[in-house]
């Protein structure tokens, strides 16, 4: 607590408490304006002097928590939770290390920590969180200043292009046999009919499926950026039609496939993998059927802007990549003479 007076003499003084004894120091002037000036910027001094004692209790997992729960009303569910994924890394890192006290050394080692094990960008997003729980923290006072001022810049690795592998016609029966009555071949049918990509299956509601309409809306996860290509709708296939009306009958409502939102990326492609080896099919992961989907969807005949609708692209180029691959299966090389 502060304030600031006049004395006998004419000159203003400054005047505040700290651990219960009063201090008093000259503002060396006379003028009303100029000593409120001069006690604004001792104000300021003093809070800094006051919060230094609390800092080093405020630890890096604190400002996380602090960021997050500023977003969590904010920012779109899928976003939280891709927030809370990445933090995890962080907050396990940096534990209870004081904020205050975070280096660019540090932010260095935790770079060469993830670069083993995930790629660049995804460790400039995490990085990019950290920034701004830092931020965030500052702004409500709990840490005095920004412990880092040049952040390390993570050195860019060219990106291997995607192979865009399908399953062959042959491959796709083994498949069908194989997972024939376990747990996973609705998951299997539903991925291999619609051409959806992994999180879109997981995010799937039972509202999502009219069977009276024989359509499916899908929520475009990756792609979505306005509320005009939320969703995209597909017909059903007779061949899916069968296990749909059969999951229908299980789950009631909230998600299609509500063991599945827990299964993580590798392990569905382990599951995959499994699969193809027991077979003798050639591995061409889950988001192979995907591409199987798109390729014989193109070979088929169907009109370019059909499939990228289906398939909830929104640029030509995407879609341009599997023509290559439709054109292989035609076979069109057996027109030589030799």
């Amino acid at each position: 607590m502060s304030s600031f007076f006049k004395r006998s003499n004419g000159i203003y003084y400054y005047q505040w408490y700290e651990e219960g004894k009063q201090h008093k120091c000259s503002l060396k002037t006379d003028d009303e304006f100029l000593a409120k000036q001069r006690a604004v910027v001792l104000d300021k001094k003093l809070f800094k002097h006051s919060l230094s004692y609390t800092c080093e209790e405020i630890s890096v997992s604190n400002c996380i928590d602090k960021f997050l729960e500023n977003k969590q009303a904010t920012v779109k569910t899928t976003t939280y939770k891709r927030y809370i994924t990445m933090s995890k890394s962080l907050k396990d890192w940096f534990g209870i290390s004081p904020a205050n006290k975070l280096t660019t050394e540090d932010i260095a080692d935790y770079i060469n920590y993830r670069r083993k094990r995930i790629a660049g960008k995804t460790i400039h997003e995490e990085l990019n969180i950290l920034k701004s729980s830092l931020k965030t923290a500052w702004a409500n006072y709990m840490i005095s200043e920004l412990p880092i001022r040049v952040w390390p810049k993570i050195k860019k690795i060219p990106v291997r292009p995607e192979t865009l592998g399908y399953y062959s016609l042959q491959d796709i029966a083994k498949l069908k046999n194989y997972f024939k009555g376990k747990k996973f071949e609705p998951v299997f049918l539903f991925a291999l009919y619609t051409g959806c990509r992994r999180s879109e299956i997981a995010n799937m509601k039972v509202e999502d499926v009219d069977i009276s309409m024989m359509t499916i809306r899908i929520r475009n996860i990756k792609t979505e950026s306005d509320s005009s290509d939320v969703y995209r709708y597909i017909s059903i296939n007779s061949h899916l039609l069968h296990i749909l009306q059969r999951q229908l009958n299980k789950v009631k409502s909230g998600l299609l496939f509500p063991w599945f939102s827990s299964v993580s990326i590798s392990r569905s492609a382990k599951i995959m993998k499994n699969a193809c080896n027991k077979c003798c099919v050639p591995y061409k992961r889950f988001h192979g059927l995907r591409h199987t989907m798109a390729t014989y969807l193109i070979a088929s005949g169907m009109n370019i802007r059909e499939v990228m609708g289906v398939m909830g692209w929104t640029e030509l180029s995407t879609a341009e990549k599997y023509i290559h691959l439709a054109n292989a299966m035609k076979n069109r090389m057996n027109i030589v003479p030799f």
